[in-house]
């Protein structure tokens, strides 16, 4: 009789089974403990997180790549005065109403929120809030994506900054300023009234009294452009174009890199180019219908102490001829740019036309554009 075959399972050896299933056990054991080990470390940096954002002295908001607002700390809601809105999706961002400095209100897509989720790395805005208690007031979002490990984007958040109380600073000094302003203006207007008063009697020339009133105009030109720039410093072009297009309109030829100069030197150069240029006018090369002045300036960054210079050439006037008295002209054009920029001032007197070059250190090179 032909003996049939035990099935494989029957001549297992049960004994190493055991020890399989033993060996399978441990193993699922390990994951099982890996993976607790990294969801706790994953809720530890969530609760991290929190704390952090709910300590951060601004709002918080964070939305998922769907739209949806899916976190905000407390911050939120103390600032906006309402609870949070979970919206679902960029649409539903009309709940959170703000509005421009115009008054009109903000559409849900120009929010930074909704601009960083469409593709920008970042976004500002300044919107006119209105709280959950009926009253407004001013406050600047900024939004940055977030992204995974990979650095896809996943997401976004806004920081929200309560900007009110600078804006109304700001305000008060747009009104200081434009109250300072009217005051020097009539201060001028005073001081030349007196000049003139003073004057009228006396047996100066006539020219003196103008050349004092242009000198005067000059001064308050440059107070102007400074006002406008808020005192704190004035486009150098500006402050070329505010006298020499006015002295000799179309007759210099300016040109140079943008840069700033602080107020003190602003009025310096104003008054240095007021005098350059009517004597370029009275005796230069501005005198006669062919001559002209190249007015150039640079910023040269080779050195160890980067400088800003400044060269006004006079071409195709007479010939030059030094005069020995030294006036307010010169006082203006050498001495105060010297003092006030604390730099070098040259004359050239040359046959072909005057050179006056200026030279100062620079501590900061400008940004740029």
């Amino acid at each position: 009789m032909e003996q049939v075959p035990a099935p494989a399972d029957l001549l297992a050896d049960p004994h190493q089974e055991i020890e399989a299933l033993k060996r399978r056990i441990a193993e699922l054991e390990a994951e099982t403990a890996e993976q607790s080990l990294r969801l706790r470390t994953k809720r530890l940096k969530l609760q991290e997180f929190e704390a952090m954002v709910e300590t951060a002295p601004v709002g918080i908001l964070v939305a998922d790549a769907s739209g949806q607002i899916t976190f905000g700390n407390h911050l939120v809601e103390e600032m906006l005065r309402h609870p949070i809105h979970f919206s679902e999706k960029v649409a539903d961002y009309h709940a959170w109403t703000a509005f421009d400095q115009h008054g009109h209100p903000i559409d849900p897509e120009k929010y930074p929120l909704a601009r960083v989720l469409e593709g920008e790395d970042y976004s500002e805005m300044d919107v006119h809030y209105q709280r959950g208690d009926g009253t407004k007031f001013w406050m600047r979002i900024i939004g940055r994506p977030v992204k995974d490990t990979e650095g896809h984007r996943i997401g976004a958040a806004v920081a929200l900054i309560d900007i009110d109380a600078e804006r109304k600073l700001q305000d008060t000094q747009r009104i200081l300023i434009r109250e300072l302003n009217h005051r020097v203006k009539n201060a001028f207007s005073v001081v030349k009234s007196i000049v003139n008063q003073s004057l009228r009697y006396s047996t100066v020339e006539d020219g003196v009294r103008r050349t004092l009133d242009n000198r005067l105009d000059a001064y308050a030109a440059a107070h102007g452009r400074l006002m406008d720039t808020k005192w704190q410093s004035g486009d150098f072009r500006d402050v070329v174009a505010d006298i020499v297009d006015r002295v000799a309109p179309g007759r210099v030829h300016y040109d140079g890199q943008a840069f700033q100069v602080c107020s003190g030197q602003a009025l310096a150069f104003s008054m240095a180019f007021y005098e350059l240029a009517t004597n370029a006018v009275k005796y230069g090369s501005l005198s006669v219908p062919g001559g002209r002045v190249d007015l150039k300036w640079e910023i040269d960054d080779t050195e160890d102490t980067p400088s800003f210079s400044v060269r006004w050439q006079e071409l195709g006037g007479p010939l030059v001829v030094r005069s020995e008295r030294k006036g307010f002209g010169s006082f203006i054009t050498n001495r105060a740019i010297a003092l006030e920029t604390g730099g070098s001032v040259e004359m050239d007197y040359a046959e072909t036309g005057v050179i006056w070059t200026c030279s100062m250190p620079i501590e900061e090179l400008p940004e740029d554009e």
